[in-house]
């Protein structure tokens, strides 16, 4: 009643129905001087283009995954929380670029685990598979070593693992690889697991672009399917 604007933030607006949006096109047209509109969306193609012309637009981009984990470690330790660095990189690489997620399931590892929280206990949280057991996995399929990859496979999913985080986790090395291939030096950087690059590069020493290219296109419709 006394401040110098009204906000209204109207979260999730794609919600809105057709009819709903007409309605508000006038007053966005013409908003009266003490009156400002804040919609936020993650479905902006939702969004009429009628209302999206009226208005300013600000993407907010995905956090990468380094500045992420400093945050969390920040968090963590302001908190007195006792988390492992390895295991907040977890947290941040599930987190997909989302500092509110990355938040709480920061939130629940603090809730969840014992003294010290590592990255045993992060990924039976989160359902992640073992990374070294990935890399076995996805050198046994490309081998054609079919009862060694489903006994991984079997040995993942008895431990929780998710079998669709197992198969993005087969594609994310499958990227790697790529990296490696195009560009080797990406193999020395320090901010990446020691895991990825020693087993990243003796793999991708072994691999021709091509395979690693159909085992691309075969995971990605595997995980769509």
């Amino acid at each position: 009643t006394s401040a110098r604007y009204k906000i209204y933030i109207v979260d999730e607006v794609h919600m809105l129905s057709k009819n709903a949006f007409n309605a508000l096109l006038k007053t966005l047209e013409e908003p009266p001087a003490h009156v400002k509109f804040i919609f936020a969306t993650t479905e902006i193609r939702k969004i009429p283009v009628t209302v999206l012309s009226r208005c300013q637009r600000f993407d907010l981009r995905r956090v990468d995954e380094e500045t992420l984990s400093k945050h969390l470690i920040d968090v963590a330790d302001s908190e007195g929380a006792q988390i492992s660095k390895s295991a907040l990189r977890l947290v941040a690489r599930a987190a997909d670029g989302s500092v509110r997620d990355g938040l709480s399931l920061l939130d629940q590892a603090m809730a969840h685990g014992s003294a010290l929280v590592d990255d045993q206990e992060i990924s039976n949280m989160l359902g992640l598979a073992d990374r070294s057991q990935t890399f076995l996995l996805f050198e046994s399929v490309l081998k054609g070593d079919i009862v060694s990859a489903l006994a991984t496979f079997e040995q993942l999913y008895g431990d929780g693992a998710d079998p669709s985080i197992i198969i993005n986790d087969l594609l994310e090395i499958t990227h790697w690889l790529t990296r490696i291939k195009i560009v080797p030096s990406a193999g020395d950087d320090l901010g990446v697991p020691e895991i990825e690059r020693v087993n990243g590069k003796a793999m991708a020493e072994k691999l021709s672009m091509a395979s690693i290219a159909r085992a691309w296109q075969m995971l990605l419709k595997g995980l769509n399917e």
